[in-house]
């Protein structure tokens, strides 16, 4: 009897609890147990609530059960779902990190390859550079041998052959004094070959150090015309022009000395009468500019851009070495001016080189 009573007692709780998980079984055994207790059969009632709560109960189990399993497969996936977003999450932080650094290592590569192959096309120019200057250099040294022996061997020729001439006996005073005459031209020809060639190796020599001191450059050009006036081989008058009372110059004055004379000596070979005039002005640049100007044979206009070179002359028959022009180039080079000739002067030559007032950084 009491075990009936528990039964009734908990039977509501138990109906609701299993209304919801109710299948048509389930509802055939309530409806049979309710007209069991209409019928107060209460012991079949009994019985047929408990079969009832134990099906309830079974089902309960087997639902939780599933639900549990169901859970528990849901937090599995959730866990495997979580990690493999934190996975994604580490990846994509990994590749923030790498790809950035990718990117500066790759621009680095480049830049320093750039870089490198500057640096090998330079290596290269200056390779090339190299060996042209030392093909040039070859090319320079065989061109000065050749030009040296035929220049040597001419006054040497003379000087050899009149030698003779002046050991044979019973020779005539006119011919004794032509045949000195002619070794001591040839003798100054060549003394001035030597001193020629000593020049230009001296101011080949980049570090060849030059005198420079204050000059009064219009008294340094009277000084030589009235040098010139004294020795000059010529019909042709020779002046001095500028509106300068005096210009202040700073300079080796030996070194310009040399390259006016050269100048005008070489003017006054060619121009036989008429005139040369050595003009000082001052120029626009703020240079001091000397200009030698003649009335002779004038230089063709084909070699005036080669008259500068070594060994090059007007005429191939004039006397000279054919450094007097590279000489006086190079002496003006390195004093800061420049030389070259005026191309629409038609009446002779003119040649003109600037000098700087102030020699900054040379010495």
């Amino acid at each position: 009897m009491k075990r009936l009573v528990f039964i009734l007692l908990f039977l509501p709780p138990l109906l609701l609890c299993s209304q919801a998980n109710q299948d048509s079984k389930q509802d055939s055994l309530r409806k049979v147990a309710d007209q069991y207790m209409k019928e107060q059969q209460y012991e079949k009632a009994a019985n047929l609530y408990k079969e009832l709560g134990e099906k309830i109960d079974a089902d309960y189990k087997e639902i939780s059960t599933h639900k549990v399993k169901d859970l528990r497969n849901t937090y599995s996936i959730d866990e495997l779902q979580l990690a493999n977003n934190q996975q994604q999450n580490h990846l994509l932080l990994l590749a923030l990190i790498v790809l950035p650094c990718l990117i500066i290592i790759t621009i680095f590569g480049f830049l320093y390859l750039k870089r490198k192959a500057k640096k090998l096309m330079l290596s290269k120019r200056k390779l090339q550079k190299a060996e042209k200057a030392v093909e040039n250099s070859i090319r320079n040294k065989s061109l000065f041998i050749s030009n040296m022996s035929h220049e040597i061997r001419t006054p040497l020729n003379a000087l050899s052959g009149f030698s003779d001439v002046l050991t044979t006996p019973g020779i005539d005073e006119e011919t004794r004094k032509q045949c000195n005459d002619i070794i001591q031209l040839n003798s100054r020809l060549l003394l001035n070959l030597v001193n020629d060639v000593v020049d230009i190796s001296c101011l080949d020599v980049t570090n060849m150090k030059f005198n420079l001191k204050q000059c009064n450059a219009v008294n340094l050009c009277e000084g030589i015309i009235q040098t010139l006036e004294g020795i000059k081989q010529t019909q042709a008058e020779i002046f001095f022009r500028t509106e300068l009372p005096s210009l202040e110059i700073e300079t080796d004055t030996l070194r310009l000395h040399q390259v006016l004379i050269n100048i005008l000596v070489n003017a006054t070979k060619f121009t036989k009468e008429g005139s040369i005039i050595l003009q000082l002005e001052q120029n626009e640049e703020g240079m001091a500019q000397f200009s030698i100007t003649d009335t002779g044979c004038g230089i063709p206009s084909e070699k005036q851009s080669s008259i500068f070179e070594r060994f090059e002359r007007v005429n191939e028959k004039s006397q000279g070495t054919g450094l007097g022009l590279a000489i006086c180039q190079l002496i003006i080079s390195r004093l800061g001016g420049r030389i070259w000739i005026d191309p629409q002067y038609t009446d002779g030559s003119r040649f003109v080189f600037t000098h700087p007032l102030k020699q900054e950084g040379r010495a």
